[in-house]
């Protein structure tokens, strides 16, 4: 068995082992990507790709990992897994993180082995909820929830100067950077995406933006207090289910939540979970260097 570092390129022989979106960079890898290949009796037997950090008090990252079916359950990964950590301390990078996504039922291999690694026990991220956009229209929290007469919807586009100054000010505030609706603004659905206000005054938000041809992805829901306890968020995303029902372009959605928004988590778990919604899970974990 030998192992391979690779910095600039990774050979032809060894792409068909590393994903898809991955392979566009592989023959002239930016100088923060690296790769670690193991070789068996001459031949490619599988290979790991990482993302390093500037700086290296900080982690780095695992991309991608893979064995050949043909040498697996023989001892082989977990060996070029502890070779690429093993490099990494030397290198001075103190910790490597991984995330992967997998269903809670499917992730029990993964999770055994990054534990024989001795990674941290893998836990939920992000969970990831995909379906057609007549899905939605079976709940009967969707059929049933609408907003009060004092509260109004409208696109985003819809937003003057003085109330994007206010919500940029209110940053940490009153809500969180994660759920700044100005992110990424360049990708932004502006005639789907939709502002919550209530007497005039925006109170939340529902950001889409596309995701390939046939799918929208729902990015961002923000109510505020107390109007989160009114369950508004809920009526506003029922409203938005409606609507999108019938949408010209899109057929397909996807929407995810962070693990932490636990009260989100167990409304989707008990009112959105269908044999037609689709649940994965971005798990996460990572391995200290002493």
């Amino acid at each position: 068995m030998e192992f391979v570092i690779f910095q600039r390129a990774v050979p032809d022989e060894f792409h068909a082992y590393l994903s898809i979106e991955h392979r566009s960079v592989l023959k002239q890898m930016p100088h923060f990507y690296a790769a670690v290949g193991v070789i068996i009796e001459g031949k490619p037997a599988g290979i790991s790709l990482i993302h390093l950090p500037a700086d290296p008090k900080r982690s780095a990252k695992l991309l991608d990992f893979y064995i050949d079916e043909a040498f697996r359950r023989q001892g082989i990964g977990r060996a070029l897994m502890n070779q690429l950590c093993l490099l990494l301390k030397k290198a001075g990078v103190q910790e490597l993180t991984v995330e992967y996504l997998r269903s809670e039922r499917d992730q029990t291999l993964l999770s055994a082995f990054f534990q024989a690694c001795d990674f941290d026990l893998p836990v939920p991220g992000i969970y990831v909820y995909s379906s057609s956009l007549q899905v939605p229209q079976e709940f009967p929290w969707v059929k049933r929830l609408s907003l009060p007469e004092s509260f109004t919807s409208s696109p985003f586009h819809s937003i003057s100067t003085e109330e994007r100054n206010r919500i940029k000010e209110g940053i940490g505030e009153w809500y969180p950077s994660i759920l700044d609706p100005f992110a990424e603004e360049e990708l932004i659905d502006r005639g789907r995406s939709v502002i919550l206000r209530h007497n005039g005054a925006i109170v939340g938000w529902l950001i889409f933006e596309p995701f390939d041809d046939k799918t929208i992805l729902c990015k961002t829901m923000f109510v505020r207090n107390p109007f989160q306890r009114m369950a508004r968020g809920i009526a506003l995303l029922a409203e938005a289910s409606r609507r999108m029902a019938t949408d010209p372009v899109y057929t397909e959605l996807i929407f995810f939540v962070e693990a932490e928004n636990q009260p989100m988590v167990k409304f989707l778990k008990k009112h959105v979970c269908s044999p037609h919604m689709k649940e994965e899970i971005l798990w996460r974990t990572h391995k200290t260097f002493d």
